[in-house]
This record gives structure tokens, sequence and C-alpha cells, in this order.
């Protein structure tokens, strides 16, 4: 075919400028793959070759490189040694040589960057020219079988004719019956010298019709059509010849770029939007600008690449090498977890952090992912997306506090990562109840009174004050009091026993506090308050809780007592006395005086605040009463040795307690 006038394939390059941008639009670099037929590499012309090559790869960027014709595993050493590691040193390595028939396939990869988990090479007709070589190949950083790929390395049966057409189309027939074979969901791609002529060619429509097992189905990226490619409107997609007039010696057949040869084709599932996608738009023939049909790549106008590029294509081989890039799938990064909020009170705010990232290098596959909590636990809805590269997405995590109780589980990041599709993160917390303190063990009480009775000086006894966080268990929290204080009654009252600040759980603290009668005034009341402070222990949402207060009272007879007479019997106030001996071994006497009728519990506590024994439950007559506790428990066992508590109580009465240690 005579050469097109320049100016006309300028008119006719501006038609098809759109695939044209698409082939040299510029790319992030995901990886990227090129193919180069070496024209019988290294024969006796491949150390000569080896400068051209090295100024051809210097700026491709190649992750991967596959190559056609090439003899020996001598020649696959010498394109590794003398042209990529000089240009990246030490970055490559090859895979094993496979001698056929003819001249055979190679592959070059970063380690870096790829990982070669395997190979085979195979005859795909009984009368296949050359071996297809199947490369399993999976990019560094992703471990699941969606993240590999499999190149197969072609060069089928060259020229035209019927017979040479016939054989092309077998060898097609028994690649696409591999490729159906592939497990489900597998990425192909094919390429190499396919020798086809025309998109009608029954070897390419082989390898792109719908069959009932589709897996191995192909498609062109580039869309040609079912035309003849030896046409200028197609001179963008060309790839053999880059020279008409061609070096001497080194077997090119020549004719200028005029064929469609060398192309990628990847199955459909490369064509999805998600996980490995080949981006069309990187797709390109090395050096073609369209403007060389029929053409030395050397004549005007010079390739953007510039005229010392073209000329290493044109010494390099019969045929340009063709590159593109492939997305990778995203990649999922959670930080943190697993996730201890600790213990809180209910009502308070507890949150944590959990970030998401997509690692994954550029233009990876962007990372879509949906986050589901566990019970207790609760984060913003909805559908999340991030691009590949550096930085994350953060999302708060929030306890939730209403309730008590020990609440965990798992945060399940779903996605579309191949690696991770549902990653999970263990969370926990505890939510206890507030405090609650109380004057009792067994029910609520913040209000008492503590009456020492009438007596004449030196007659009063001490008395004891009990705080408890009454219905105390692990779901709520300890009672911290922060004060223990007296005000009132002419400063004779004081607080000989019990701390303060302490934190108390399930054994209360006792308060013993003292009066002090010296030069007391006869036949008058001494009244004071006996405040307790507290506060829930200090966790998120401690709050101040109620005061306990404690009405102090005690007054001095009138004048001399003689214990007989004028109702002076009967005690004036009621009031529990220390147990005696304390001690106990053996038994114990309980005295108690009662300033009016009433109906009285006397009961003994354990140092759990556990009811052991009942010591008296009836109604009493004012008086003076002794009881004795022989250390049994109501169960008929015998009280183990301990600190016990005897408690006094009854309707309108203050409750009252003493301790009474057990030996044995």
């Amino acid at each position: 075919m005579a050469p097109e006038p320049w100016v006309a394939r300028l008119s006719r390059a501006c038609s098809i400028s759109l695939l044209t941008l698409a082939l040299t639009a510029p790319s992030a670099h995901a990886l990227r793959i090129v193919d180069y037929n070496l024209t019988n590499y290294p024969g006796t012309t491949g150390s000569a070759r080896n400068p051209h090559y090295r100024t051809i790869f210097a700026s491709l960027g190649a992750d991967i490189v596959v190559n056609e014709e090439v003899q020996s595993a001598a020649g696959v050493d010498s394109f590794r040694l003398n042209v990529l590691n000089v240009i990246e040193p030490g970055q490559w390595s090859s895979a094993t040589f496979v001698n056929g028939n003819d001249t055979d396939n190679a592959l070059h990869y970063k380690p870096s960057r790829v990982t070669l988990i395997g190979q085979r090479s195979f005859y795909v007709s009984v009368d296949a020219t050359r071996l297809v070589t199947e490369y399993r190949l999976k990019p560094v950083g992703y471990t699941s079988s969606d993240a590999e790929l499999r190149i197969y390395a072609v060069h089928l049966k060259a020229s035209t004719g019927t017979t040479n057409v016939d054989q092309r189309t077998r060898e097609a027939t028994g690649l696409r019956d591999t490729l159906n074979n592939v497990p489900p969901g597998t990425h192909c791609i094919v390429t190499g010298d396919f020798n086809v002529y025309t998109g009608a060619e029954p070897c390419f429509v082989k390898f792109l019709e719908s069959q009932t097992d589709n897996d191995g189905r192909l498609y062109d990226p580039l869309n040609a059509g079912a035309i003849t490619w030896n046409t200028a409107s197609l001179a963008p997609i060309h790839t053999q010849c880059p020279c008409l007039s061609c070096p001497t010696g080194y077997g090119y057949a020549g004719g200028g770029l005029d064929d469609r040869f060398d192309m990628f084709l990847p199955t459909y599932n490369m064509n999805d939007g998600e996980g490995l996608d080949l981006l069309v738009s990187t797709y390109k023939p090395v050096g073609n600008d369209g403007f060389h049909y029929n053409l030395n790549i050397t004549d005007p106008p010079t390739i953007p690449e510039g005229a010392a590029y073209a000329t290493a294509l044109w010494n390099g081989s019969d045929h340009l090498p063709i590159r593109v890039d492939i997305m990778l799938p995203a990649r999922q990064v959670v930080s943190g977890g697993p996730f201890a909020l600790g213990s809180v009170i209910t009502g308070a705010t507890a949150t944590t952090n959990l970030t998401v990232g997509n690692p994954a290098v550029p233009p990876a596959d962007t990372l879509e992912y949906t986050l589901t909590m566990p019970g207790g636990f609760s984060t913003p809805g909805g559908d999340f997306t991030r691009l590949a590269g550096p930085g994350s997405n953060s999302h708060t995590i929030t306890l939730d506090t209403a309730t008590p109780g020990v609440k965990s589980g798992f945060a399940t990041v779903h996605s579309n990562s191949v690696d991770a599709p549902a990653f999970n993160v263990g969370l926990s917390g505890t939510v206890l109840r507030h405090a609650s303190p109380s004057l009792d063990s067994s029910q609520v009480v913040v209000n008492g009174a503590l009456d020492f009775g009438v007596h004449d000086p030196a007659g009063f006894t001490e008395g004891e004050i009990r705080a408890h966080d009454q219905g105390y268990d692990v779901q709520q929290a300890q009672l911290a009091i922060t004060s223990a204080a007296i005000t009132g009654g002419d400063g004779r009252f004081t607080i000989v026993g019990g701390t303060a600040p302490i934190q108390i759980g399930g054994v209360g603290e006792t308060y013993t506090i003292h009066f002090d009668d010296t030069d007391a005034t006869r036949d008058s009341l001494y009244e004071a308050t006996l405040t307790i402070q507290s506060s829930d222990q200090d966790l998120p949402g401690t709050t101040p809780l109620a005061d306990l207060t404690v009405t102090l009272s005690a007054k001095l007879t009138p004048g001399a007592a003689t214990g007989v007479g004028d109702g002076l019997d009967l005690p004036s106030a009621t009031r529990l006395y220390p147990p005696y001996p304390n001690p106990l071994r053996g038994a114990s006497t309980v005295r108690f005086d009662l300033s009016r009728m009433t109906d009285l519990h006397l009961d003994v506590f354990d140092l759990s605040g556990r009811r052991v024994t009942t010591l008296a439950n009836r109604s009493f007559a004012p008086g003076r009463y002794t009881l004795s506790w022989n250390g049994r428990l109501d169960t008929g066992g015998e009280a183990g040795a301990g600190l016990y508590f005897v408690r006094m109580s009854g309707p309108g009465l203050s409750t009252q307690t003493m301790r009474l240690a057990v030996v044995r």
C-alpha cells in the first residue's frame, strides 16, 4: 500500500483524536505490564540491540515484562542482566524458561511489586507451532486468590492463507477451552503476538464470542471491531512493523506500521470497575503516535518520545512493545483494637475511634465498606468509601451507657477488600449503676439518729454508725466517701473510728461516735449532726450522691440518780450496747434498752451483709434486756471465725449496729 500524504493523515488523525487521547492519557502507576516480541532474541544481534532496549525501557516504568520470540535461557538472562537490571539494578527476576519446538516466551518481574506463584507451558492444539505459557502472579501485599492475575503469553501461527488462518483458529479454540476451565472469577490476560490481520478472523472471534462457559471469554479493550486492521483509520493501534526499510541483518519483516499483531485481551471481570481491572486509558503501542502508517517510525513527524527513542524502536524488533496499567484491588487497614472502654457509670459518655484506610497503590480500586456494631455499641451508619493512598477515615464508636451491664462483641468492617471482606474488631466495656449510700445494708436509709440516752456523768458509752453502698454487686459502682464531719452539740461529739476519704463496696464502714460529758450541764440535751458526703468512685459518669445525715443526741440526768422510783428504772433512750465478751469464743451477751413499746428486730449479719441468725423478732415493752448468742447460725451450723454485726432495728427506731468478732 502506498504511503498516504502526511497532511491527509493529519486530517484523518483529528477524526480519531478521542482514541489517540485514550492511548496517551497519563495515569498514576498501579501495576504496569509491557509485552514485547523481541524477534529471535538474542540471535547474533542481541548484544547490539541491548542498548536500544535500555533506551526503550528506561522510561516505561514496567513492573512485568512479557517477551515472545526468545530463543534460549541465555537470552532470558541476557535481557534481564543487560537491559532491565542495568536500568534498575537488582530489581528484576525472571521466570523459568521453557524451551519448546520454536522460539518461546519469557517473563521478567519485580519481586518488590509481584510474586510469581506458578507457571506452566503447554501446546493448545496438536499442530500448534509454539508453546503458550501461563504465569500466575499476585501483587505484593495481597493474599486472596481474588488478587491473582494469570498472564498467558502467546505467539500464534503467522502469515495469511487458509492453512495458517485455520491453524490459528485451532490454537485459539484450545486456549479458549483452557481459559474456560480456570476457577470462576480468575482474572486473566492473554498477551503477545497474535498474528491476526482482521477483527473478523475466526481466531479473534473465538476469543471474544459468548459460549456456554464464559469464564474465559475475552474482550478487546480498544474495541477495534470486525474490520481489516491494515487500514489508515486504525493507525494508532498498529504494532508491526516499526521499520519500512529495516536494519541490515536483523531479520525483520519490514513493511512499516500497518498491522495489529500485538494485543492485550483480558477476561470480562477485568472490566467491571472492581478489584483487578485493566485501565483502558493506559493501553498504548509504545511510540505509535498515529502518524506513521506504512512508514518507518523514524520518519517525520518525530514521535513525542523523541528521535532517539524512535531510533531505538526502529532497531529493537519487528514489533512495537505494548503497555497497559492494571488497577489493583482495594486494601483495608483497620487501626486499633481490640478496644476496651473499661468501666463507666450509667449516663457517662464513652467513645473510641476506629480508623479505616486503603493503602493500595493508586489508582487502585476505591475501598467501599459498611460498619456493623454489636449490641451495646453504636456508630453513625451508612456506606463509606476511601480512595487508595495515604490517610484514613475515622469513625466514632459509642458505648451505650443507658443501662448497666458488661457489653462486648465485635465491630465488623464489611468491604470490597479481597483480603479482608469482613474484618472484626473486638469491643468491650462495663456500665455500672450509681453507688447507693445508705445507713442500712438491706435498704436505702439516708437519715438516721443515734441517741446516747440520759446518763450520769461518765455513764455514756460510745455509739456506732455504719455507712454502706447498699445493693452493691459487680454491676454497681463503689461508694467513695469524701468526708465525715459532725456539726453542733457544743463540740462534744467526735468521731473516733472510720476514715475519709475511703472507697467501699460490699463491706460497710463503721464510724464510732464518742460523747464527751466533761463539765456538761445537767439536764441539758446536746444535739449534733453527723454528715457523711459521698460520690461514685472515680470513673467516667461519676456524680455527687445524697448525704447521709445522722442526728446525734445525749442528755445528762437532772441530778443524782437513785436508780429506783419515779420511773427511773425505765430507760430514757433506746440503745444497743456493745456485746460482751468480744470476741466471742463460746457465747456473748447482747444488751439493749428500750424507752418505749416497739416491734424489735435483733439480727446478726456477716461481713458481706448477709443475715446469719435472728436473736429477736417480736414486740418488747420499755425496759432493759439481755440476750445471749451462742455463735450458732439459723442453719444450725457454727459461725465461722470473722467479723459479724449485731443490728437492732424496728418501726420508728434508729437502726443501731455493734461489731462482734468470732474466734475459733
